[in-house]
């Protein structure tokens, strides 16, 4: 299913890791919306790159995601190798639906979503 006819977008915000801290670090969170699949995983590519390479945390919320391809699985492998050579920390989050399934259904959410 191509993606030019639907909306894609991935917004990047910084989010406090603490709270409750005076000083503390704070985690690039890149959010996509819409499809991930062949035609716009370059794009989230891109954004997570650029997120693990200028930050210490980085966080992918894909609670925005209604459809999660193989791609998308691919790309968020790719970014926590790259994330482990430069010593950036990745999470995922916001995983459900179909989304949670393909992550399951090929083995990696033990590995970005600390789930059995």
């Amino acid at each position: 299913m191509g993606s030019t006819e639907l909306p894609f977008q991935v917004t990047r915000f910084i989010e406090p890791l603490d709270l409750s801290a005076t000083i503390s670090a704070d985690r690039m969170v890149v959010a996509p919306v819409g499809y991930v699949d062949m035609d716009t995983a370059p794009r989230l590519a891109t954004a997570l790159f650029n997120a693990v390479d200028s930050h210490p945390e980085v966080c992918c919320d894909l609670t925005g995601v209604s459809f999660f391809s193989a791609a998308g699985v691919h790309v968020l492998l790719l970014t926590r190798e790259r994330a482990d050579r430069v010593g950036s920390r990745l999470s995922v989050r916001g995983a459900s639906g179909v989304t949670l399934r393909v992550l399951r259904i090929t083995g990696v959410a033990p590995l970005l979503l600390g789930l059995e």
